[in-house]
């Protein structure tokens, strides 16, 4: 009875572990085999308490206060476009274009019965001819290599434009029956920059002023008549600069002979979504958004000034002003 518990226990470690690493993604799988073949320090250590940094949003020191307010704005695209790149090639001219109008004609009349509000457009890229080499033969000389048209070749960019990031799927299956499956990129569009920035700059300077009246209180002075200095930014990051490529992992762990050969397969490499966390940020506006959204980042640095200017004791101001008197009698200030 000992020995069936200490298996059950065993099992529900084992299958617990198995459960945690499966729901961090394999891309942790990856790296735990990584740290699993490194030896037994790590199975030593992996009870460990992890020592985790926190970030500095604030210092200061006799002369100074320093604060730092970050944020991010997580918008969902008011519209994407879908770049697909086409290529057509035939003997002539004439064939080329046909056959390339054919196959675009009749993509754009199947996107426009599925969703009237797709916005269809073409991009000429390239129209050249392409050679083939024929060999001539001559008494007195070898053989000769010469260029000879056989055919052109036509390139064109179809842009999709559409709203709902679910129309690609639709989209791409459109295109593909015309053989069209280069899809070169995605842009994510919005046009509510303007507005984001606004709710930024509200949101950090409502952030700011709880954080003065808490520091205010903890250092026992008024930190909001104090001189300030500030400098803020922004920046904007696109969905398409957020993937992150990584190899799926795979490995077998029978033990084989060592006259059996082994032939390993080409692991897969792939990508994944893979957006700012709000761990480094003071706020978040739209942090429960599922599918990849354009992120802007804001930073708004605050310097306050603690120690007044003090001047030496017996120290005169004088604040002379000089005026001149002109000949028709009016007096103007003299600047020296």
């Amino acid at each position: 009875m000992k020995n069936l518990n200490i298996l059950l226990v065993t099992l529900l470690v084992v299958s617990c572990n198995s459960l945690f690493a499966q729901h961090s993604g394999n891309v942790n799988h990856d790296e735990l085999a990584k740290k699993e073949a490194s030896g037994n320090y790590n199975y030593q250590n992996q009870y460990h308490n992890r020592d985790v940094p926190t970030i500095q949003t604030s210092y200061s020191n006799d002369n100074e206060m320093v604060i730092t307010i970050k944020g991010i704005y997580n918008e969902k695209a008011s519209c994407q476009k879908a770049v697909f790149s086409v290529l057509q090639v035939g003997k002539t001219a004439e064939e080329v274009t046909n056959l390339m109008d054919e196959r675009l004609n009749t993509v754009m009349n199947e996107l426009k019965t599925f969703n009237a509000e797709i916005e269809v457009i073409t991009d000429m890229i390239s129209f050249v001819p392409m050679y083939d080499y024929e060999v001539t033969k001559k008494i007195f000389n070898p053989k000769t290599y010469n260029e000879k048209p056989s055919g052109f070749e036509l390139k064109k960019n179809l842009i999709i434009k559409f709203k709902n990031t679910n129309d690609l799927n639709k989209i791409m299956s459109i295109c593909a029956k015309q053989e069209i499956y280069d899809l070169a990129k995605v842009d994510y569009v919005t046009s509510n920059l303007d507005h984001i920035r606004d709710v930024l700059q509200l949101k950090a300077s409502e952030e700011y002023k709880q954080m003065l009246t808490n520091y205010s209180a903890i250092m026992n002075t008024d930190l909001f008549k104090k001189e300030k200095t500030l400098v803020e930014g922004y920046t904007t990051l696109y969905p398409m600069e957020s993937y992150k490529a990584y190899t799926a992992y795979s490995q077998a762990a029978t033990n084989f002979s060592p006259e059996s050969q082994v032939n390993n397969i080409r692991k897969n490499t792939t990508q994944f979504y893979d957006a700012a966390l709000a761990k480094s940020h003071t706020f978040v506006v739209n942090a429960d958004i599922t599918e990849p959204t354009i992120q802007i980042f804001y930073d708004l640095t605050i310097r306050i000034k603690l120690k007044e200017d003090q001047l030496p004791k017996n120290t005169i101001i004088r604040n002379n002003r000089y005026y001149i008197i002109t000949a028709s009698g009016d007096i103007k200030p003299l600047a020296l």
